[in-house]
């Protein structure tokens, strides 16, 4: 953990911005993953600890798979605390909160918006944005900032910052890991957290209905320019016939990056008839970020993700179009 020494500005105006609430909103991105999911939770124990009214908001319930957490039965899909502080985890813009972001406009614009994230991309939309473009992950942030909130960790923060710390590293084996990741994932181990367990259900446990889910988008999956790109689909249908949800399909975007020879790899998803959500893994050659940009999207040189107004069809050839002439223009 970092002393009082290293402690930065933006990690002081994150302590302070949390000592000086009445009321913290912990809100998550849509479709929700570990690393979001694991820093909400967190920054709810902190206004815990802290004596603060708190609430954990996420548009998209939660997967069943993160019911190790602690507070996982305290999600809501909306806020219902009147507007004080707000602090958004893991989204490079505040539009990654889903529809709440018009449906309570009034709401966000009373509050006090809190940016915490670990995107290159970060649009830097907080009144305090604690951001850390180098970090494997947006837990990884938060626990470093826990020096400057004067919180010390326990077996319940440790467990929420180390299962986001273990999903966004995909297992430490992600470039971004660091040694700074390495140390505080351990300190998280030593104060309790469950890394086996943690292990098991971010990143290994498939039930049936998932395996089952994956095939089909398996057996839908294509590609360009002789498998230097890897594409794949999930339809609405997919999930009435699995009897799944959208988080089912958590995890298959790594999967399909394995693919050998492949430079780009494509998770689409059919959120509306309007609407597809996609998710980019590259090479070290390729730009994920300024992919993803081009729709409106962001994320990280590795991998990004944006969200195209049109049809999964329709946005399938659009997208494959850029991540084309994204392979035409590497240097």
């Amino acid at each position: 953990m970092a002393t009082t020494d290293e402690i930065t500005m933006d990690q002081r105006a994150f302590a302070s911005a949390l000592h000086g609430a009445s009321g913290i909103t912990a809100l998550c991105h849509e479709n929700p993953d570990a690393d979001t999911i694991g820093g909400a939770v967190a920054i709810a124990l902190l206004a815990r600890r802290l004596g603060k009214r708190y609430e954990l908001v996420s548009v998209d319930p939660p997967a069943p798979a993160f019911d190790f957490l602690p507070l996982f039965g305290e999600f809501r899909t909306e806020p219902t605390l009147d507007p004080d502080t707000a602090v958004v985890c893991d989204a490079a813009t505040l539009e990654r909160v889903g529809r709440i972001r018009m449906e309570h406009r009034d709401w966000f614009e009373r509050s006090t918006l809190v940016n915490v994230d670990h995107h290159v991309t970060n649009a830097g939309f907080g009144s305090v944005n604690l951001v850390d473009g180098g970090a494997a992950a947006t837990c990884q942030v938060i626990a470093a900032a826990l020096p400057a909130v004067g919180i010390d960790l326990d077996r319940e923060i440790a467990t929420a910052l180390l299962a986001g710390i273990v999903r966004d590293s995909h297992g430490f084996s992600d470039p971004s890991t660091t040694a700074a990741t390495l140390r505080l994932a351990a300190a998280c181990v030593e104060a309790g957290a469950p890394n086996a367990l943690i292990h098991r259900r971010v990143l290994g446990d498939l039930p049936y209905p998932t395996l089952a889910l994956w095939g089909q988008m398996l057996s839908r999956i294509g590609q360009r320019r002789d498998g230097r790109i890897i594409y794949t689909v999930l339809t609405e249908d997919m999930l009435e016939a699995t009897g799944t949800a959208n988080h089912d399909a958590d995890g298959l975007a790594e999967f399909v990056a394995k693919a050998k020879g492949a430079e780009i790899t494509i998770l689409l998803r059919a959120s509306s008839a309007t609407e597809t959500r996609v998710s980019l893994r590259v090479s070290p050659a390729i730009n994920a970020a300024e992919i993803a940009g081009q729709f409106g999207g962001g994320g990280h040189a590795g991998r990004a993700g944006c969200t195209i107004a049109a049809p999964v069809d329709v946005a399938t050839e659009q997208l494959l179009a850029v991540c084309e002439r994204a392979l035409d223009n590497r240097t």
